[in-house]
């Protein structure tokens, strides 16, 4: 049985429900899981959303890898490397925001609550970043109308990687993830395994958008991985290495 010694999450799914919070016996898991091995939440969220996502209760026991990665963190929450965006890059994904609209017409309850500046990326929901939570989980569920988005919009997507040096992925249960060209969860992920000298054939990501086009799709390779289709596969998993006692 494979155990690993170094343990990678998705946050929106995979550690918990979307934009909420952790379930305390979550929680509690994830803490005893720390006390043995290393754990490493990965998101394209704001550090400000990862942390209030998870309480002080398992404050200091994990790395944050927010914004996919671009600005990351220590567990004493020491800034290790950011890589902001440049002003012409965020003009070009409001452009680009603007065809994915008129290609998708939603009705959304809050028009300024949709494209969001996290400063190594920009985060667009396509019915709002706060929007009720059923909301949310029923707008896209298998992710089949934002993979079309970007498949009708491939032109699109090419200029703002070609012109831009902009890189744009599916995250979450609603959003479009833009940040660096190349600098995704893949890189940024081995990138902390190299700082921190762990053997990735000793590592594991967990997370539940690993198809072709998630968020998740670039860390396959890196590492080994494991798809899970919601945060309650991830704590069964979890729970069954902890019971077995091979951590």
């Amino acid at each position: 049985m494979f155990v690993p010694k170094h343990f990678f999450f998705d946050l929106d799914n995979t550690l918990t429900r979307s934009k909420s919070l952790i379930l305390p016996e979550h929680e509690d898991t994830l803490v005893r899981l720390s006390g043995i091995a290393d754990v490493v939440v990965v998101s394209g969220s704001s550090e400000k959303n990862i942390w209030g996502r998870l309480t002080d209760n398992s404050r200091g026991t994990y790395y944050s890898l927010t914004q996919n990665g671009n600005r990351a963190f220590g567990r004493d929450r020491d800034l290790l490397w950011e890589r902001l965006l440049e002003l012409a890059q965020k003009e070009a994904v409001a452009r680009f925001v603007a065809r994915a609209r008129a290609h998708t017409p939603t009705i959304v309850p809050d028009e300024n609550d949709l494209l969001e500046d996290r400063g190594c990326q920009m985060a667009f929901s396509f019915i709002g970043q706060h929007a009720d939570i059923e909301l949310k989980e029923k707008f896209d569920p298998d992710f089949a109308k934002r993979r079309m988005v970007l498949e009708d919009l491939r032109d699109e997507v090419a200029h703002l990687d070609e012109e831009h040096n902009l890189e744009v992925t599916i995250g979450g249960t609603t959003n479009l993830d833009f940040y660096l060209k190349g600098m995704h969860k893949g890189h940024n992920a081995r990138e902390m395994m190299r700082r921190m000298d762990w053997n990735p054939a000793e590592s594991i990501y967990i997370g539940d958008a690993l198809f072709p086009g998630g968020n998740d799709e670039t860390v396959v390779g890196v590492m080994p991985t494991r798809a899970v289709k919601n945060y309650h596969e991830t704590y069964e998993y979890l729970e069954s290495l902890l019971k077995s006692d091979m951590l």
